[in-house]
């Protein structure tokens, strides 16, 4: 089961609630009654991880996204694919559609039963490919409406927990 290894394994970032690579970062703040657990499963950047083979993601060429960010509030589980790139949305893309893939197929295999909601997290500092809206297309059919975001902001938590990001002195249209 895939979340015995994360947990039991050298993917699990125990405290952190933040990752950096590659000069992008992404972090969250933990709000009362929220459970968020970092796992760091690019063994590129953390050779101790082994996730990769676990999922059959071990052939030549096959992309694995950075993390999976594991949000828990009340009944609500979340399980987010994220891809830190300074470059490539698209490569970007393929890796976290290709990981979540994989990981649904473990997931089911070896607890059908089980229910949460996916979402994906791309954060770039590059600038907007002029595919762009093809890419979000594509993660909209993969994940669906309001589980999938391409950004520049660091920031996780608004988009697990559900509420728009607003910049500081705007005003909310009423």
């Amino acid at each position: 089961m895939p979340f015995n290894t994360l947990l039991l394994s050298c993917c699990l970032l125990p405290g952190k609630t933040s990752h950096k690579e590659d000069g992008v970062e992404v972090s969250l703040q933990p709000a009362s009654g929220e459970t968020v657990l970092f796992f760091h499963i690019d063994e590129k950047s953390n050779p101790n991880c082994k996730f990769r083979q676990l999922l059959g993601l071990d052939q030549e060429g096959m992309k694995i996204c950075d993390l999976i960010v594991f949000y828990a509030k009340e009944s609500q589980r979340i399980i987010c694919f994220v891809e830190l790139k300074g470059g490539d949305i698209k490569k970007a893309k393929e890796q976290v559609i290709n990981t979540s893939t994989y990981f649904n197929k473990a997931l089911k295999k070896s607890d059908p039963s089980l229910n949460f909601t996916a979402k994906t997290y791309i954060v770039s500092n590059s600038s907007v490919p002029q595919e762009l809206d093809k890419y979000k297309q594509e993660l909209k059919n993969k994940f669906g409406e309001g589980n999938y975001d391409i950004s520049r902001n660091s920031d996780l938590g608004n988009f697990l927990r559900g509420t728009k990001y607003q910049l500081k002195g705007k005003q909310k249209n009423k």
